[in-house]
């Protein structure tokens, strides 16, 4: 049966996005082709995917889905230049802080001479502590740079890419606690003029939490600091936390995530002005994270589309509009 388009649908509000992989942009190349505007790496443009030993760069898998994009005219986002994970150990090793930011100058520069200047491009990821006492996540980048390297990276990074809009990306976005940490560091980057344009939003969700009142503030807090938003790797899981593995799948947690997505996206579209994108984090149930996390081998069904790529009720709740 042939169903409209997402992101025809979702023209005149943002873009549609997921994330793939180098396998993913062919087993699901249709369903990517027809429903989205926008893509993630998953994993190929990470620092350690790109470069494993010192000097030494492998492109094949980022280039794949680069070309894959340019032929079908989707934006790709960039995915991601600091992290804690995925990233060489070598880069920390014998160095300071004026030889690390030059490491990180490099790798970016050597980014931008392969790819070109993206559009978007996550500068830092997952920096704010999930613990409630604690800022910043204690990092290898923070104890080289200092308690101030955020300011540092993000600047490097747009000496490089001038043009390219840099976010700051992070999960459990609408915890209250993470929140109001998350809005701290925001606001000290604007004051200090770093060059920050948005904020993603994760968006991890389940059909139990965070509560819509609780996804409609936070869009609201983000919003008031004028940055764009991206809605960055959106899913929403059918446990709770470490439930383990259902006898067979209850037609009503469908049901339940169908409403969930549907009054997720009516916020989306209600604040579509500051919204540039809405990224599923993954094209089909099939491929999922979340049939392997947080319980290994539990299997999950998480998105629009199913494992035989069609689409769920959660699909048309959010098309019929």
């Amino acid at each position: 049966m042939q169903t409209e388009s997402l992101k025809e649908k979702y023209q005149p509000y943002f873009k549609i996005g997921t994330e793939v992989s180098w396998r993913t942009i062919d087993t699901h190349a249709d369903l990517l082709k027809k429903h989205f505007n926008s893509i993630t790496c998953e994993n190929e443009m990470k620092y350690s995917s790109l470069c494993r030993k010192p000097g030494e760069y492998s492109f094949e898998p980022a280039d794949k889905i680069a070309s894959f994009a340019k032929e079908n005219d989707i934006a790709l986002h960039g995915h991601t230049f600091v992290w804690h994970n995925q990233t060489p150990g070598f880069i920390f090793e014998n160095t300071d802080e004026e030889g690390l930011l030059a490491t990180l100058k490099a790798h970016v520069e050597k980014v931008k001479e392969h790819f070109g200047e993206l559009a978007t491009f996550d500068a830092v990821n997952e920096a704010i502590e999930d613990k409630k006492d604690t800022y910043l996540r204690d990092t290898k980048w923070k104890a080289v740079l200092g308690d101030d390297y955020i300011p540092k990276v993000f600047r490097v990074i747009k000496e490089v890419l001038p043009n390219t809009a840099l976010y700051y990306n992070d999960y459990n976005d609408c915890v209250p606690e993470k929140r109001e940490k998350i809005m701290r560091l925001l606001k000290e980057l604007l004051a200090e003029g770093v060059p920050i344009s948005g904020m993603g939003m994760q968006f991890h969700a389940s059909i139990y939490h965070p509560s819509i009142d609780e996804i409609k503030r936070s869009i609201e807090t983000y919003a008031s600091t004028g940055l764009m938003i991206r809605i960055s790797e959106m899913d929403v899981s059918l446990y709770k936390e470490k439930e383990p593995q259902f006898p067979s799948l209850d037609p009503e947690l469908l049901k339940k995530q169908a409403d969930y997505y549907d009054q997720c996206f009516k916020i989306f579209r209600e604040y579509h002005k500051h919204i540039d994108a809405v990224t599923l984090w993954g094209a089909s149930d099939e491929v999922s994270w979340l049939n392997n996390f947080p319980v290994f081998g539990r299997k999950n069904w998480p998105l629009l589309f199913d494992d035989k790529h069609e689409p769920k009720e959660a699909f048309y709740r959010i098309m019929n509009f």
